[in-house]
């Protein structure tokens, strides 16, 4: 009995990658955490990875987007013409990032706390220097989030 549970949590959870490599094209899970034991506060609600690049056309899977957690594009921080991203209360969900550019991503109630991620879609030249306002758009633990994933985002582009 625990050999099948285990077999079918393994194929459940290899589900979303095999997809995927039938389909062609690249994904990424995202995961959402609590993580009241972490010492330092930008860890407590997180997205994992905080940081991704992806090519256009490239998915994204948000896994337990439940509870509390969501996942929305904030405000003015996600490429101009793309639809606002809103999930919630659901255990998977998957985008397809058609359009380049720079994706910033927060949960709508941990946002404060810093659960803030990057999303980098396209060639760099989409996205190379993103606008010295973001620092400003978001506030608090929020925008220092920001700031650590705005510096990831600069150190991954070759010079």
């Amino acid at each position: 009995m625990i050999r099948v549970v285990s077999l079918a949590f393994l194929t459940l959870l290899l589900l979303p990658n095999l997809a995927s490599a039938q389909s062609g094209s690249p994904s990424q899970g995202i995961d959402q955490i609590s993580d009241p034991t972490t010492e330092f506060v930008l860890d407590m609600f997180r997205f994992e990875p905080d940081f991704v690049r992806l090519p256009v056309g490239g998915r994204v899977i948000f896994n337990n987007s439940r509870g509390q957690h969501t996942v929305m594009s904030a405000n003015g921080l996600i490429p101009e013409g793309v639809e606002k991203i809103s999930i919630a209360n659901t255990a998977s969900e998957t985008r397809t990032m058609d359009v380049p550019g720079l994706y910033v991503l927060t949960c709508k109630v941990h946002g404060r706390y810093g659960m803030v991620m990057l999303i980098a879609v396209g060639d760099r030249e989409a996205w190379q220097n993103p606008p010295t306002s973001w620092k400003k758009s978001l506030s608090g633990r929020a925008g220092e989030k920001l700031e650590l994933l705005v510096k990831k985002l600069n150190e991954d582009i070759p010079h």
